[in-house]
């Protein structure tokens, strides 16, 4: 059965609510006033999305839950250098159908402007040597794209390396695995990340697909549900989204933590908005406010609809914090999160001036030595050649390495693609240009009506834990500087 069409809020009700101390000053009258077409035309659309996904999520078997789970992971390899995991290179097709906006344009054109991963060069090279082809055959660089037509781009993929810490299993029985997830592992494929994946390497060990119920961040460590079925995951997916399960999560932030209350305990009760959605970076506070109020801005020939979209923008949120020890520079701090928002704990922590020590989205000043590099972990002085590189193929004997780990020159020799600019520069291999790998944030503990599920806490964590010594000798900043907590 379909399920009834949402209730029509009232006019009234689209006045934004903001918690005080957190924006107040935003004017209930600001919010935009929807005239009845408009308010209906609203509720057939939410109700026509929700018959949609209803009619997805059952084609799917998969209840009220969103599946991620994979089939068949036995053909990834790794090999471990350094404490990395590195996955070899490999060949992946991304696939597209072409959009409307497509139609009588040039392939070159549409993948040099549409695609912004790789040169001109690059895409004319791959459309003549037939690693971009339409409806399966190889086309001209002048092909002109029409209604129907299907895309496929084969690539040389390359992936950064990941943590090659194990993933440790706490719990597992008939339908729930509890692993415990190393920072700087994604949890499924995004982005450059597929092999290098928690549900790869989990699949790679166990060679079995296993059903996500959440998600943590990258660089975030700690506990990590999943099943064995979906029927089990829809089941507990549920009871996060309804608020029936408490999280408990460990920090360790920049300065002395308030006491709080008499119980110890500070609350963040800040709306959050999302800043830049191409990196997902999050603010709260008047920050967001200011964000939904630019929003909320009539515009010249902006409909009423889009304009009342405006009160989705701000996102109640709460955390509770508590800190449990103090070691002179940084405190380790107990968060529990109330509500579900993107990096809700990171962004509430930096909104109340105690940002986690070493995140760099947020705030945090002090970057630990151990960061992973973008693109390998080998010495500097590694390098790759080839004396021909047009002509060079897998194998070919004019491909020089020098300077490479013995387990590993067998993988740059073997899998050279001389069309990939990573393979032909070796700018996979040179560890020169470092990112983050992880923040000082783990997931502790998550518990429900009837189960509790808990991990290890990190080394970090621990009270005799240094955290002056565990960063680069290279800080200079003074840190009573940015401990200044913020005026709420």
């Amino acid at each position: 059965a379909e399920p009834a069409a949402p209730t029509v809020p009232s006019v009234a009700a689209t006045a934004l609510v903001v918690t005080a101390g957190a924006g107040a000053d935003l004017e209930a009258g600001t919010a935009p006033v929807m005239s009845k077409r408009a308010m209906k035309r609203k509720a057939r659309q939410e109700a026509s999305k929700a018959r949609k996904k209803q009619r997805k999520r059952e084609r799917n078997g998969q209840g009220d839950f969103k599946m991620f789970a994979v089939d068949d992971p036995v053909d990834v390899k790794y090999t471990i250098h350094r404490s990395l995991r590195h996955a070899h290179p490999y060949r992946f097709d991304y696939t597209a159908v072409a959009k409307r906006r497509w139609f009588g344009r040039t392939i070159l054109d549409v993948y040099c402007k549409e695609f912004l991963a790789y040169s001109k060069e690059y895409f004319k090279k791959a459309i003549e040597t037939g690693r971009i082809t339409v409806n399966g055959e190889p086309v001209d660089t002048s092909y002109v794209l029409k209604n129907g037509d299907s895309l496929k781009h084969s690539v040389h993929r390359h992936e950064p390396p990941v943590s090659a810490a194990p993933v440790s299993v706490s719990h597992e029985d008939d339908g729930v695995v509890v692993v415990s997830k190393p920072a700087s592992l994604p949890m499924h494929p995004c982005g450059r990340y597929r092999h290098n994946s928690l549900l790869y390497i989990l699949g790679k060990d166990r060679k079995q697909g296993l059903y996500m119920v959440h998600r943590l961040d990258r660089l975030t460590s700690g506990l990590v549900l999943l099943c064995k079925t979906p029927q089990k995951a829809s089941e507990l997916a549920s009871q996060i989204r309804s608020n029936k399960v408490t999280k408990v999560y460990l920090a360790r932030v920049l300065g002395r933590f308030p006491d709080g209350d008499e119980n110890g305990v500070v609350v963040a009760d800040a709306p959050i908005a999302c800043q830049d959605k191409r990196i997902g970076r999050q603010v709260c506070g008047e920050a967001a406010v200011e964000i939904a109020k630019k929003f909320a801005r009539s515009k010249e020939g902006e409909t009423e609809l889009k304009r009342a979209k405006w009160e989705t923008i701000l996102k109640e949120s709460q955390t509770v914090f508590k800190r449990v020890h103090f070691d002179g520079y940084s405190s380790v701090v107990e968060c529990t999160p109330k509500t579900g928002r993107t990096h809700q704990i990171r962004v509430h922590l930096q909104w109340l001036g105690f940002p986690i020590a070493n995140d760099p989205c947020y705030g945090g000043r002090m970057f630990t030595s151990n960061a992973l590099p973008s693109r390998g972990g080998l010495p500097a002085d590694a390098k790759i050649s080839c004396c021909d590189p047009k002509s060079s193929s897998v194998g070919n004997p004019s491909l020089h390495v020098s300077g490479f780990p013995e387990c590993l020159s067998s993988i740059v020799t073997s899998s050279f693609d001389p069309l990939c600019s990573e393979c032909r520069e070796g700018s996979y291999w040179n560890h020169e240009n470092r990112h983050c790998s992880h923040i000082w944030l783990h997931a502790l503990r998550y518990s429900g009506d009837d189960w509790s599920y808990s991990v290890s806490p990190p080394e970090w964590a621990e009270e005799g834990f240094d955290s002056r010594l565990a960063c680069s000798s290279e800080l200079q900043h003074d840190p009573d500087s940015i401990l200044k907590r913020r005026d709420t």
